[in-house]
């Protein structure tokens, strides 16, 4: 189970935000048509020289201006390999800085995508999987000593020996009537409910929540782990597990989270998520 670290006290941010820097554009990167490209960034000015290998057939100068998210320039072979052309080029800033993506180009330039070295794109996002159940068909039995949530002859949630928490979760449930159980990961590394594809919205006056912002929450990797976090309160704690961190997330975002609740602290045994 994530281990939850929620701060005593909410920090405050204050004073004007500082401009987001631009990218550093200098170095070393790595087209996908095999060359390799070496950058020289200087104001909005981006230079290249590229080549195809050590015994290159082609080899090229590019020279072009930076605009807001977009390098346009041109390019032109020189006589070190063996080809005589040049042209356009367009090209797209993605991913944070680490990659430009070829948009528009003429005379016969190959690559489509040219990446910074040492750059390892993020995972792609994984799927949420999502169970439905009717809040109204539910109940609390004791099974083999444990307390679970079930309908009918399905348990749905597992409360272990504490029968007061699984009593005040049927009762959370039943209050906004939940009736998606959703998860990401295999096994589930984050799990939260939804009412029909939708978040819960509202307050119950016995909630144990702490509220955050699901614009500015974000990722922090830390001494291997991967925690989200919103103004300096780590919600969720994922371990070693980038990819389901950042579905997570996405998840709060995509569906406009803006309180982390719990039964049970600090022994959490069940937790949703609100708007």
């Amino acid at each position: 189970m994530m281990k939850r670290l929620i701060a005593g006290a909410v920090l405050l941010l204050g004073g004007v935000l500082p401009a987001v820097a631009a990218p550093d554009f200098n170095g070393k990167w790595f087209g996908d048509d095999g060359a390799t490209y070496y950058v020289r960034h200087i104001g909005d000015e981006i230079y290249w020289f590229n080549e195809d290998g050590p015994e290159p057939s082609r080899t090229a100068v590019f020279s072009g201006r930076l605009r807001g998210q977009m390098l346009y320039g041109s390019w032109v072979d020189v006589p070190k390999g063996s080809t005589a052309a040049r042209g356009e080029l367009h090209l797209a800033i993605r991913e944070d800085g680490n990659v430009l993506e070829v948009t528009r180009v003429t005379g016969g330039f190959t690559a489509k995508r040219i990446s910074r070295a040492g750059y390892a794109p993020p995972p792609p996002p994984m799927e949420e999987k999502c169970l439905d159940f009717d809040p109204a068909r539910i109940a609390v039995r004791q099974l083999e000593g444990r307390y679970q949530i079930v309908q009918e002859d399905w348990w749905i949630f597992d409360f272990g020996d504490h029968e007061a928490d699984a009593h005040a979760a049927m009762k959370i449930i039943q209050q906004y009537g939940l009736n998606q159980s959703c998860f990401i990961g295999d096994p589930p590394a984050f799990r939260f409910l939804l009412i029909s594809g939708r978040a819960p919205l509202g307050q119950w006056y016995e909630e144990d929540c702490v509220r955050f912002h699901p614009t500015t929450a974000g990722l922090v990797q830390r001494d291997g782990r991967w925690l989200i976090i919103d103004n300096g309160i780590t919600l969720y704690d994922m371990g070693s597990h980038e990819k389901e961190a950042r579905a997570a997330l996405a998840a709060i975002r995509k569906y406009q989270f803006t309180h982390a609740c719990y039964v049970g602290r600090p022994n959490v045994t069940f937790e949703y998520l609100r708007r």
